[in-house]
């Protein structure tokens, strides 16, 4: 039994790893910055945050903002995986504590594809591109768009966000496609 849960664990860990490896390998050069503080802090400077409700709308500037984010998203979710795949394999640990981190993995494992879903809906609703990110506290969601978002479109995104993802606070920006 310990065998096969090894095994599923070590080849998910291995598909992991080769998913990172292409989307690094095929994605441009990028510089290393933390787009989420950037990003909060020039829209508290130049006031263009509108909030509405749970909502919050703001402009995003970078293009490659949402490749650099996608690949901080996996890199803290493989983390967490490998921390929780450790704790499994390991032979000195509590049972308890073994199926405290199956669960734990189960969870990540289940909000990555409900992120995956979430995306799926909201491009089908006719954004371009859209990126979901449920690795913090609150949900953040960024969608490409031709000029702006309006406070109802955010609302509408923040609907399916919370049908999909339960009663979370959920945070909508926007980047205008070039």
């Amino acid at each position: 039994m310990l065998l096969k849960k090894q095994t599923v664990w070590l080849l998910t860990m291995l598909s992991l790893i080769i998913v990172l490896s292409v989307y690094y390998i095929t994605s441009p050069e990028q510089s290393p910055t933390d787009l989420a503080f950037d990003q909060e802090e020039k829209a508290s400077e130049d006031g263009s945050k509108e909030t509405n409700g749970d909502t919050t709308i703001q402009q995003v500037d970078s293009d490659q903002m949402f490749t650099e984010l996608r690949i901080k998203i996996e890199d803290q979710r493989a983390e967490l995986a490998q921390k929780y795949n450790e704790i499994l394999a390991s032979t000195t640990v509590a049972a308890e504590v073994q199926s405290d981190a199956l669960d734990k993995l189960t969870a990540l494992q289940e909000l990555a594809m409900k992120e995956g879903t979430l995306e799926t809906l909201v491009k089908g609703m006719g954004y371009e591109d859209v990126l979901v990110n449920t690795m913090q506290e609150k949900v953040q969601i960024i969608v490409k768009v031709e000029e702006t978002l309006s406070k109802q479109e955010a609302n509408e995104i923040m609907r399916k966000a919370k049908e999909h993802l339960g009663d979370k606070q959920v945070a909508v920006s926007y980047q205008a496609a070039k």
